[in-house]
């Protein structure tokens, strides 16, 4: 199978599509007195692959279910290309769904689990034909059609559940943990996939996972919520470069978090940051002075070179671990006692160095961010 077969010119018809402008306004839900989602607004542009990530409980689900009608908002508002649809009952949304577990009929064959919903809105046979065998061609199953599920390997399942979401052209398509059920390589392959549909057809789509990784390989933008709210809204690379809290910043991606106990403004965003324990540092302070310092383990530089950095540190090596062609270091600043992490690309010649070792630790001032949150001690 090949993942980067070029578009046919049916599909390069069907791109010039746009999905739809999606709107939520205070939006919230309460089951008694447990609120599971507070008033959320968001704007997911026309064609945008939108994805919601969080840890069990963040919400994501719930916002999720009100969009495809299946939970009733509390309070709030969502509008489709400027229409309320809050009233709107599931079956006349038109929208797209594709979930975790495929939720393919076992009796039917491929093809006529896609044109299922073309059957069920009256679709006529020859054109319901026509489109089946168009979306078999997007996700290029085609001579599978006459088969069941149940004899497909996993990938393919999941490409006919694409297939069945799309097959009457929504202008919204819903993504609830989709690759959740699939080993870790055909997980990458899917992703892969799935942009690629996504962008043939030109649909809008709400993507909700708990895969961070995953997130942020296929979502244009993304949301990180926790506890029932958005926490921070913007591009995968605005959020792992310039989270604005701890939680954020730990959620996507690696970080070494260090408390700072006193920071006073520079000119040009920066700040000076004094850190609990001991020693300053020079960081950005975009979103005005924090209570932490953030440094991405691949900003830190470590050796003699670290000594040419605006942030300079004498430090001990306390674990060296190599995998696959890179090592991570955890070192032990000297006078503070805060722990960073480093981790780059190793070399032939790289000697690796050891537990116990001394050296230096240093970071350019543009690497360190100061961030909302105190850093657990």
């Amino acid at each position: 199978m090949n993942v980067h077969a070029d578009l046919t010119p049916d599909h390069k018809v069907i791109a010039e599509k746009r999905g739809a402008l999606v709107e939520f306004g205070g939006v919230t839900k309460s089951y008694g007195p447990v609120t599971a989602l507070r008033p959320t607004s968001l704007r997911i542009e026309a064609g945008e692959f939108f994805a919601i990530i969080g840890p069990s409980g963040s919400g994501k689900s719930t916002l999720l279910g009100i969009t495809a009608g299946f939970i009733v908002p509390s309070a709030g508002m969502i509008r489709i290309d400027g229409a309320d649809i809050v009233a709107v009952p599931p079956y006349s949304r038109n929208f797209g769904m594709v979930f975790q577990n495929y939720a393919l009929f076992p009796h039917m064959t491929v093809a006529e689990n896609i044109g299922f919903p073309l059957r069920m809105r009256g679709v006529a046979k020859t054109e319901k034909a026509e489109r089946v065998a168009r979306a078999l061609a997007m996700v290029r199953l085609e001579g599978l059609g006459d088969r069941r599920p149940s004899e497909l390997s996993g990938g393919q399942q999941q490409r006919v559940a694409l297939a069945r979401a799309a097959v009457y052209d929504p202008l919204l398509l819903l993504m609830d943990e989709p690759l959740g059920a699939l080993d870790k390589n055909l997980r990458e392959e899917m992703q892969e996939e799935i942009k690629k549909f996504q962008k043939a057809l030109g649909v809008t789509v709400i993507y909700v996972t708990h895969d961070q990784q995953e997130a942020a390989a296929m979502a244009d933008r993304l949301a990180i919520m926790r506890n029932g709210r958005l926490e921070q809204i913007g591009s995968p690379r605005q959020l792992y470069e310039r989270p604005q809290n701890i939680f954020v910043a730990g959620f996507l991606g690696e970080a070494s978090i260090l408390p700072v106990s006193k920071a006073t403004p520079l000119a040009g965003g920066f700040a000076v940051a004094e850190l609990a324990g001991g020693g300053s540092v020079e960081a950005v302070a975009s979103t005005g002075v924090g209570e932490a310092l953030c440094i991405r383990p691949e900003c830190i530089v470590v050796g003699p070179e670290a000594e040419h950095t605006d942030n300079v540190f004498a430090a001990q090596v306390e674990e060296a671990v190599y995998a696959n062609g890179s090592v991570r270091y955890r070192l032990r600043l000297d006078g503070s006692g805060h722990v960073v992490n480093a981790r780059f690309s190793t070399r032939p010649d790289l000697v690796l160095m050891q537990p116990g070792q001394r050296t230096k630790v240093g970071w350019a001032r543009r690497d360190g961010l100061l961030i909302e949150g105190r850093p657990e001690t």
